[in-house]
């Protein structure tokens, strides 16, 4: 496959900078409706509600923070009432952190606030185009996470 163009990677950059603008204020928004949370611990809680349970380091690594950043982050969701650690079934030395009932809560909040975006986002595009750049998207997902 050939390499992109300059001009092919400088509009693909600009698109990805109006996107994080676009989910940075969905970061804001939610912040603001759940003012006790910052965005790391809404990113932790977004984190845990798409992977589901997850080791310390996994955490650690998604949101790209090392091991002593996170858990005095999972302490604070442990007390805020949205996570809880508990020992893995598969092996009784590991730890999982996992969303609480109101963790789930806030990570559906958080999750209808990204829609919305998505929504006004995928609107002005026909049923075609739709689905062809959520392929697109998927390739590009798929690419990327097979590098990293």
């Amino acid at each position: 496959m050939p390499d992109p163009t300059p001009d092919q990677l400088h509009a693909f950059a600009a698109s990805l900078r109006t996107l994080s603008v676009l989910f940075a204020r969905v970061a804001a928004e939610q912040s603001a409706a759940h003012g006790t949370f910052g965005k790391q611990e809404l990113r932790a809680l977004d984190v845990l509600g798409v992977r589901g349970p997850s080791r310390m380091g996994e955490l650690a690594e998604h949101l790209g923070v090392g091991q002593s950043a996170v858990t005095p982050l999972v302490d604070r969701l442990v007390e805020a009432g949205t996570v809880r650690r508990r020992q893995s079934e598969a092996d009784r030395r590991v730890w999982l952190v996992e969303l609480t009932d109101d963790g789930e809560g806030v990570f559906q909040a958080e999750s209808a606030a990204y829609e919305r975006v998505a929504a006004a986002m995928l609107d002005p595009l026909t049923e075609a185009d739709r689905e062809a750049l959520l392929g697109l998207l998927a390739r590009v997902g798929e690419a990327v996470e097979a590098k990293v």
